[in-house]
């Protein structure tokens, strides 16, 4: 990713930092979302660069492919969960 790419990636990032204190999540989870919000969608991206798959259930399979859980994964759909109703308030 380059500097605008991922200077842009920062921005929506703390953009949904502020949403999720809006909506009084608490602290823990607001860190926990922000930061896996993050890892996927730099995953996302170094996928769609390669040309590969770069679903939300791609990911996740890769993750239980390399030993998660079922409750790691639920918490990564939830996290991605409250992103995409982020991303519907903000537009």
């Amino acid at each position: 990713m380059n500097r605008v790419g991922s200077a842009a990636l920062e921005a929506t990032i703390a953009s949904f930092i502020v949403w999720l204190a809006r909506q009084r999540a608490p602290l823990p989870g607001r860190c926990h979302s922000s930061t896996t919000v993050e890892r996927f969608l730099r995953w996302q991206q170094v996928q769609r660069d390669l040309g590969t798959d770069h679903t939300e259930d791609s990911y996740c399979a890769q993750l239980r492919r390399t030993g998660a859980g079922d409750a790691e994964v639920a918490t990564i759909h939830a996290a991605i969960d409250q992103f995409r109703r982020y991303l519907r308030t903000a537009s």
